[in-house]
């Protein structure tokens, strides 16, 4: 699909022959009568008799743009995007003050997660009719999507002054306000819409998927039945009751009704690809390795055919990062004395989480969870005229980098006044380490480290949202990219300051939970506490695929889990080999 590269202001002769004018009140009074036939064989989903009536309303009228956007509505039901774009786009070319044209192509882009496009859409209903609650709510999602929830509130309450009853407008607060962690606000959106309709399923799938994230496991579960109750096909919640429970037969119901699902899911779709996911969950739960790992593939192979990751441009850009951060940057750093942050990097599925949750159950500590703001910070400085470029960056002076490191601790605090320290678990910061250790020189770094067959085969049994862990769809590409985060993390160790990264292996944790927790903490400059032994208690928030695992307690399955899927694994042996040797730790 394109980007909206073509859309263009109509000229003054299609304009006119999209309208009304020249025609005789003979044929005015045929096209009514076909549109409102055509209406009705639509809300019959007889899509065949639509496009018969399209061509006998084109004959009378070419250009008809009512056509080209019930033509587009088509296409988006049948999972034709490239063509609804186009007809939506001769629609809005033939009528450009037809706010539901604007509409409806924003829809099709934010369904296809074309964010910017969708929001410019949306802003240009808006501006045909300002009170439009549909672009209002386009407009919402699409700027939340793109990191501006802050702004998307902004048009939502105002949105809920004029319908306050309006669960649609709730539900996009939810969404804007969970993605700000504001979990209370959130959590009364839920509880409103509920109120108002006790038979709002995605309501109760929301409100089931924060009772998981705060380990309530059993309320977790009622909201998904709930869910399923009104709403039997409801993919997403068996996705999500699939990281609640332990299935112990194929024959029960729950699986039963998650292959049906499967089996009349239309090839290649998102649908499919989330429910191989779960099912290869499902399976490894019951060790039907071979079974889970085709369903895997499956996922993984869909995953593939719909993402915008490029191998060679990913791996170039770690390299770059290694090439432009020398030990000549760290000299500029910002000279902030502020030992607050602790950033937990590492690849996904690493045992970070675990990490975190330790942390967090020290008195002292308070976790942000993949809160990620460093970047966004440092995306400030890029415009059109001036693009951010590594080289600007790592050219930075202590004065640029104190701007940086102060508003960072700022915004981090916030809200936190009694925390000795603060963590943030972007793991993605594995490349932003050089820019951490610029702007917060005193900031502590843990690189948690696993398996990398572990690690891997984690990674790819994982249904990631977004597209950043994209390489991991495909066994060849994992394992190059595992190489490269390798590098990259030795570069890491060669240039900082000896001190700032500690590095701690999932392995030695398990096996020596007592030592490496004392090892940890001591880095982290926090006292004892034997609650760090029982960080399957805490009370803070798990928003990671590894949800219910840390409630769980320390546990040794995970360890060698490779092992059991050897045979499918051998792209990646291949590439990384079966031994893992640890680095010193410093």
């Amino acid at each position: 699909m394109s980007k909206m590269q073509h859309l263009k202001q109509a000229n003054s002769n299609k304009k006119k022959s999209a309208g009304l004018s020249g025609l005789s009140n003979n044929k005015k009074r045929q096209l009514k009568g076909l549109s409102e036939q055509a209406a009705h064989a639509f809300m019959q989903q007889r899509f065949d008799i639509c496009e018969q009536l399209f061509r006998k309303i084109e004959r009378i009228q070419p250009g008809n743009a009512d056509v080209a956007n019930m033509r587009g509505i088509i296409c988006s039901e049948t999972k034709q995007p490239k063509e609804a774009e186009k007809y939506f786009v001769d629609a809005i070319n033939a009528a450009p003050k037809r706010c539901e044209f604007h509409i409806n192509l924003g829809k099709l882009y934010l369904t296809n997660k074309l964010y910017p496009d969708a929001l410019e859409r949306y802003r240009a209903a808006l501006q045909l009719d300002v009170h439009s609650l549909p672009a209002q709510l386009g407009c919402a999602h699409a700027l939340t999507k793109l990191g501006h929830a802050e702004k998307a509130i902004e048009i939502l309450q105002k949105a809920k002054k004029r319908h306050p009853r309006d669960t649609d407008v709730l539900m996009g607060l939810f969404l804007a306000l969970s993605s700000l962690d504001r979990r209370t606000e959130a959590r009364n959106c839920l509880s409103s819409i509920l109120e108002r309709d006790g038979n709002h399923s995605r309501a109760h799938l929301e409100m089931g998927r924060m009772e998981l994230q705060e380990g309530h496991l059993e309320e977790a579960e009622r909201e998904i039945r709930m869910t399923l109750a009104i709403t039997p096909d409801d993919i997403g919640a068996y996705a999500t009751l699939a990281e609640l429970k332990k299935f112990e037969s194929e024959q029960e119901a729950d699986v039963a009704a998650m292959l049906s699902l499967h089996a009349h899911s239309e090839s290649d779709s998102l649908d499919r690809m989330t429910l191989s996911f779960t099912l290869g969950k499902v399976l490894d739960n019951l060790k039907q390795h071979d079974r889970a790992f085709a369903y895997y593939r499956e996922g993984n192979d869909i995953r593939h055919l719909h993402t915008t990751y490029h191998a060679d441009v990913e791996l170039a850009h770690l390299q770059h990062i290694m090439e432009a951060y020398t030990q000549n940057v760290f000299e500029q750093n910002s000279g902030l004395d502020d030992a607050t942050p602790i950033f937990i990097v590492g690849m996904p599925r690493c045992g970070s989480t675990l990490t975190e949750q330790i942390l967090g159950s020290h008195p002292d500590v308070e976790t942000k969870g993949e809160w990620g703001f460093l970047e966004e910070l440092l995306s400030r400085y890029n415009s059109d005229d001036n693009p951010l470029t590594l080289e600007r960056i790592t050219s930075f002076s202590p004065e640029q980098w104190g701007e940086i490191g102060q508003a960072f601790l700022d915004r981090m605090k916030a809200g936190h006044p009694a925390a000795l320290r603060l963590t943030d678990k972007s793991l993605h910061n594995t490349r932003m380490v050089g820019a951490i250790h610029c702007a917060m020189p005193n900031a502590r770094i843990i690189h948690v480290r696993r398996h990398p067959l572990d690690s891997c085969l984690s990674i790819y049994k994982q249904n990631f949202v977004g597209q950043l862990n994209d390489f991991g769809c495909n066994l060849g590409e994992l394992g190059y990219y595992y190489r490269m985060y390798l590098r990259l993390m030795q570069h890491w160790r060669d240039v900082l300051p000896a001190g700032v990264m500690y590095e701690m292996d999932y392995e030695r944790l398990v096996a020596n939970q007592e030592e490496e927790t004392r090892k940890l903490l001591d880095f982290c400059g926090l006292a004892w506490d034997d609650r760090c032994l029982q960080f399957n208690k805490a009370t803070n928030v798990v928003r990671t695929a590894s949800i219910t695992q840390v409630r769980r307690g320390m546990y040794s399955d995970s360890l060698a889990a490779w092992k059991r899927y050897e045979k499918h694994l051998q792209p990646l042996i291949r590439i990384l080999g079966t031994e893992y040797n640890h680095p010193q730790i410093r």
